[in-house]
């Protein structure tokens, strides 16, 4: 049954009809539960009439990986200029397949499918990274005109650099979405904590905040526990808990967002549509554990 499911999404993926219907399942929703709770009647409409362009800024992207093949446009190695790109610590592969992978077989279906990645390698093979790195790929992004910039990570203190790489970015229209910060909710990250970034916290199944998660200046929440990723392995899946990748479903949805309009939309423009269709949680309204809640993407059809 569940490879019979497999097979109907992916001829609805290849069809080459302008417009492609995007059904979830309720095996697909218990599988990977985070994908029905973002998708707000189950189901999407992708035009495919533009691609929107998605910087991730991360550990790299192991872009032979079969569900990702053809989605990276371009890369940068920040960190060792000129020499390619491997992700061996696979956060940033995982990242990527959680924003746009093909429907495949292990029920990692990206959350948008009209994209181009830009591989931009900022984090070493620990995951550790420096700032003037960071602001050197965030500096490579808005060079190449992307339309989102996704920060699944951060630093604990302010850094004006990094502050003034944010701020030049977003004057170039590009939305910035970052991780709050695994942190024992003591406090939300940086670039994440900066008024124009999107900055996203992490809940379980439950719709309860994941207690590493970061609380302060949270504007969304979105599904980080036990979310099922792509490995390097091209045969593994694992699960794993995180704003990172909480943050990597929301970057997905705004991605559609920005697909689905006619024009170009701005910070302000983006949070309006989320506050409408964000399902509040916590206390009423806006709060420093869920912000303005639950992100959700409306049914385009």
């Amino acid at each position: 049954m569940r490879k019979l499911l497999m097979i109907v999404l992916v001829l609805l993926m290849g069809c080459t009809d302008k417009n492609t219907h995007l059904d979830l399942t309720d095996i697909e929703c218990k599988t990977n539960w985070a994908l029905c709770s973002v998708f707000s009647d189950k189901s999407y409409q992708y035009s495919f009439e533009k691609k929107i362009k998605i910087a991730i800024v991360d550990s790299g992207i192991n872009g032979d990986h079969p569900e990702l093949t053809g989605l990276i446009r371009k890369s940068y190695n920040a960190i060792n200029p000129g020499q390619k790109i491997l992700d061996s610590y696979g956060h940033g592969t995982a990242i990527a397949g959680m924003i746009s992978a093909k429907p495949n077989e292990y029920i990692i279906q990206g959350i948008s499918q009209s994209v181009y990645l830009y591989d931009v390698k900022v984090l070493n093979d620990k995951g550790g990274g420096e700032i003037e790195d960071v602001v050197d790929g965030i500096e490579w992004s808005i060079n190449n005109n992307v339309d989102i910039i996704n920060l699944s990570f951060g630093f604990q203190k302010d850094n004006q650099a990094l502050r003034e790489a944010i701020l030049k970015a977003t004057t170039h229209g590009i939305i910035i979405v970052a991780a709050a910060g695994n942190n024992l909710g003591l406090y939300t990250d940086y670039p994440a904590k900066y008024e124009e970034v999107i900055s996203i916290s992490s809940i379980s199944e439950n719709l309860k905040v994941d207690p590493f998660a970061g609380k302060g200046k949270v504007d969304y929440v979105a599904p980080g526990v036990k979310i099922p990723i792509l490995t390097n392995g091209e045969d593994k899946v694992r699960y794993v808990n995180g704003t990172s990748f909480s943050t990597a479903i929301a970057t997905g949805i705004i991605a559609n967002i920005l697909e689905q309009s006619e024009k170009p939309l701005s910070l302000t423009d983006i949070k309006e549509k989320l506050n409408k269709t964000s399902i509040d949680l916590g206390e009423k309204g806006k709060d420093t554990t869920y912000g303005n809640g639950l992100i959700q993407l409306p049914n385009n059809n």
